[in-house]
């Protein structure tokens, strides 16, 4: 197994020199290449839902669905079951508006025809090497909050405030407007990769902070964060997998195209949380 640098700012090629199972060794070697680059793209043929769940549980706990097998999830522009809402995304990272964001995610290219619509990530753990150390220093005590919802549902134009009391999680009146976490700017992830932890979807506020200076900080970071020279956009070929950290990389979907796009995702949880999202998006109309 090696890596090689993508011909972008960040995240490397992974050539896994064989279709077997991977050894204690080459488990070791993924996880590391994975801590290293934060974003993987492999391309070794036709993979089985076995074979890319094998290699993301090399770095974590695939979660499982209802009936305990690892949860496969699609992406695609192919039927109404897709996993992702419809058109453009901006830059998020997934859950982040959850007490326990996910921390991978694997996107396999099971169907793709012509030219499709690609994805983008940013890196928020490169970030911080070119960020000011003032602002980093003002970042690091700071908490910020962050809402699946940044504006309200019923009043697209009105900005959504934060309930005094959230409901946990799956417990009975739980609902999307209880969609709302707090964690800090900057941490260190799993593997102890320091990240920032911002993202134009939604991030709401820097807590403890005017409204108004939150957002100058915000628009700083971001000018940083989404520097087109400092974003890799992956084109999709039939077959690619692509692996990343969703605590130090960011994703966003331009502006779809309609060529036909299928994506098989599998992510890593520390708790089972999909299942209630999704039932309560559903419920809502929302996804």
């Amino acid at each position: 197994m090696k890596t090689t640098p993508l011909d972008a700012p960040f995240g490397a090629r992974l050539h896994l020199e064989t279709d077997a199972p991977l050894d204690a060794a080459g488990r070791e070697a993924f996880r590391r290449a994975f801590a290293e680059h934060g974003l993987l793209v492999i391309q070794a043929g036709k993979l089985l839902d076995t074979r890319q769940v094998e290699l993301l549980s090399t770095i974590g706990r695939v979660e499982p669905d209802e009936d305990g097998g690892p949860m496969r999830m699609e992406v695609t522009n192919q039927h109404d079951q897709t996993t992702a809402p419809e058109g453009e995304l901006i830059f998020h990272y997934d859950y982040a508006y959850d007490p326990t964001p996910i921390s991978g995610i694997s996107m396999y290219a099971a169907l793709v025809e012509g030219d499709v619509t690609p994805t983008c990530f940013a890196s928020s753990s490169t970030v911080l090497s070119r960020l000011p150390e003032t602002l980093i220093a003002e970042l690091r005590p700071i908490n910020a909050a962050h809402s699946c919802f940044l504006y309200r549902l019923d009043k697209p134009h009105e900005r959504s405030i934060e309930p005094e009391r959230l409901i946990a999680r799956g417990q009975p009146g739980w609902g999307p407007a209880h969609f709302w976490a707090h964690h800090p700017a900057i941490f260190g992830n799993a593997f102890g990769v320091e990240t920032l932890f911002l993202c134009q979807q939604h991030t709401d506020r820097l807590i403890g902070l005017p409204r108004t200076v939150s957002d100058e900080i915000l628009e700083e970071v971001y000018d940083a964060l989404y520097d087109p020279s400092h974003v890799y956009t992956h084109r999709w070929q039939p077959d690619d997998l692509v692996v990343w950290d969703n605590q130090t990389v960011q994703h966003a979907r331009p502006e779809p195209s309609d060529g036909p796009r299928t994506l098989r995702r599998y992510h890593l949880s520390e708790t089972d949380l999909t299942a209630d999202y999704l039932r309560v998006g559903r419920e809502a109309g929302i996804v």
